[in-house]
């Protein structure tokens, strides 16, 4: 188990979006990223920034898993035989927490982490 270091809502307001779908998340009320500089203008991004963008998405989404963790979940999925981007998203959905989760034992991936 990893501690969460940052706060749940800065990556909902980072991303843009609203990564877990709860109604208080700060997305709903502004716009634009955390911080001091996050009203300015947003520049193009590039192809590298577009993909990590999506590998933090995706480590957020399943309730901030580590670098380490990820990047072994990621070598599995390259190693068995199919698509890879279809095996990670199954390694990842076969973890306790994400079953958990969505069993509606508990009402979120954090809840869920602590409940396992």
């Amino acid at each position: 188990m990893t501690k969460r270091h940052s706060a749940k809502y800065k990556l909902d307001r980072r991303m843009g979006e609203n990564v877990w779908g709860r109604a208080k998340s700060p997305v709903n009320q502004r716009s634009y990223g955390p911080g001091q500089h996050g009203q300015r203008r947003k520049s193009k991004v590039s192809d590298f920034g577009l993909q990590l963008r999506a590998k933090q998405k995706l480590k957020g989404y399943y309730g901030n898993l580590t670098e380490k963790q990820f990047s072994r979940i990621y070598t599995e999925a390259a190693r068995r035989k199919g698509n890879t981007s279809e095996n990670l998203i199954a390694l990842l959905e076969s973890r306790l927490d994400a079953i958990v989760y969505r069993a509606k034992f508990v009402p979120t991936v954090f809840a869920a982490r602590q409940f396992v």
